[in-house]
């Protein structure tokens, strides 16, 4: 029997959920009720309760935080959430904090109400039957064995080099199939202040998505921001829906928790050797996600990115001839080579590699040297670059440094209705991520013709125009001393700190710290 409280600051609207629920045949107990967040905390840690039914609109403690409390504590069981129309996005947050599911009270009725209890019993019996395990040996443990072959197997693959694992202990029986997924988040900031993190998030997701009597998730979690799914299935019909699942845990992870996921999927596969063969393949597609033009919701693992490609292979050639070039035609061509990777699907190591050889060889000419410190530092920051778009906007900045044009100076008023167009973008949309491609795609231009009619118009670059736009934003909300510096570098849409720092004191000549606030 599982253990029910229902929480509501209406006596009726308690009153009508025990009224709902056949509490014998479904093996629930009825274990209390209470009117308010904080009495309900008490009633939790009283009966020891399983499922909690409550409200989020409550005096004393709402609903909302009396799931962050009950989480906070270790709460083993499951919370169900009653809501209202206009309440989505609180439902939304508390979905986000661990909550189960919700349900609209003004449509309440009991067949609806026992499957959702039914799923939420499913799911209680499964972290049962996960704990009677965890008096064994972890050794000993079937799942614990599974999931570090599975680690292993995605370990070897890792930067295309493979290694060596184990294949013992992958179960094999006839009609056995594994589906493997990888799972990425499309941001790669960190995850957002919410328990459990992405790895909760992608349990939770998992466990109401595939588990049942024949299919089983099993998860490995690699990184912050990355992780392996993989679906053991015996059912034929789910052999096929590898790309129809990775949809689904696309669009749940949107309509529950507000983030955006890639999850690159592979076909179904049978017998340890086909399982690491998929899973090397999705970690070959997984470096596709650095090009704009692939970082799709879901990509399937046969996209995988290469070594080489002919068009890449003369562009390195053209790029490698750096006798009596300017900083201006090494950026051009270099952004082709970018190019190149991009349709080519050249693995983003082979490309940063290719484009620091370039910068080595322009930092040594006798016409324009760069100091090793200011070598070290792009070198560094092309290894980091975590998208062609970063790259591109990186690229586009040390050639502008190292001619010595960048600066603070605003654009000059523009003529051309595509600029006029291109630098309102910039001011309306400064505190997102945006990148020069984002610019060009609004104006209807592409991105290496405006970038020439923009520098022709305005005597400006577009980057140093952004950077403007930016750095006079931060300089009014630093004024106002209500921000702090790293607050400030966000809102204005720049993540790194450092680098924020560097733009500001270029453009006003004084750290951001040392702003007066203005009276």
């Amino acid at each position: 029997m599982y253990k029910v409280i229902i929480v509501d600051d209406e006596m009726i609207v308690r009153h009508a959920v025990q009224t709902l629920i056949r509490w014998e045949e479904g093996g629930f107990e009825f274990a209390g009720s209470a009117s308010s967040g904080r009495s309900a905390l008490e009633l939790a840690r009283k009966t020891n309760a399983d499922i909690v039914i409550t409200d989020i609109k409550m005096p004393e403690m709402d609903g909302l935080e009396l799931i962050k409390r009950l989480m906070e504590e270790g709460f083993k069981g499951e919370i169900i959430v009653l809501s209202n129309y206009n309440d989505f996005e609180i439902v939304r947050e508390a979905l986000k904090c661990g909550a189960h599911d919700y349900m609209l009270k003004l449509t309440l009725k009991t067949e609806a109400f026992m499957r959702t209890l039914g799923e939420v019993a499913s799911k209680l019996e499964g972290k049962r039957g996960t704990a009677s395990l965890a008096t064994a040996a972890d050794a000993e443990k079937p799942a614990a064995r599974l999931i570090a072959i599975l680690r292993e197997m995605d370990d070897a693959y890792a930067g295309n080099a493979k290694s060596a694992f184990r294949e013992d202990g992958l179960p094999e029986r006839e009609g056995l199939a594994y589906l493997p997924f990888l799972v990425l988040l499309q941001d790669n900031e960190p995850w957002p202040h919410r328990v459990g993190g992405f790895p909760d998030m992608l349990e939770k997701l998992a466990d109401g998505l595939f588990a049942s009597g024949s299919a089983s998730p099993h998860i490995v979690h690699t990184r912050h921001n990355r992780s392996l799914l993989v679906l053991s299935a015996s059912e034929p019909e789910l052999y096929a829906r590898s790309k129809e699942l990775a949809e689904r845990l696309v669009s749940l992870a949107e309509m529950y928790y507000d983030v955006q996921i890639c999850v690159v999927y592979a076909p179904a596969a049978i017998g340890p050797g086909k399982v690491a063969e998929e899973i090397r393949n999705n970690r070959l597609t997984e470096g596709l996600l650095f090009y704009s033009r692939y970082r799709a919701a879901c990509l399937p693992n046969r996209l995988a990115a290469q070594e080489e490609g002919a068009a890449f292979e003369r562009a390195e050639a053209d790029l490698e001839r750096p006798e009596r070039r300017s900083w201006s035609e090494w950026s051009s061509l270099t952004l082709q080579l970018v190019e190149a990777g991009s349709s080519c699907r050249v693995q983003p190591d082979v490309l940063k590699r290719a484009i620091a050889r370039s910068i080595w060889l322009m930092a040594h000419r006798k016409e324009r040297r760069l100091t090793a410190s200011e070598e070290k530092a792009w070198l560094g920051k092309i290894e980091s670059a975590d998208s062609d778009t970063q790259l591109m906007d990186r690229i586009r900045e040390l050639a502008e440094e190292a001619t010595g044009t960048e600066g603070g100076h605003a654009a000059s008023p523009a003529a051309r209705e595509e600029v006029r167009q291109a630098i309102a973008y910039m001011r309306s949309r400064y505190m997102e991520r945006i990148a020069i491609t984002d610019i060009a795609s609004h104006v209807g231009l592409s991105e290496a013709y405006l970038c020439h009619v923009f520098k022709a118009e305005t005597g400006s670059s577009m980057l140093n125009c952004l950077n403007d736009i930016r750095m006079s934003k931060a300089y009014e909300l630093l004024e106002t001393g209500n921000y702090l510096v790293k607050q400030a570098s966000y809102e204005v849409g720049i993540s790194d700190p450092f680098y924020f720092n560097r733009l500001f004191k270029k453009r006003f000549g004084i750290a951001p710290k040392h702003v007066k606030r203005h009276n």
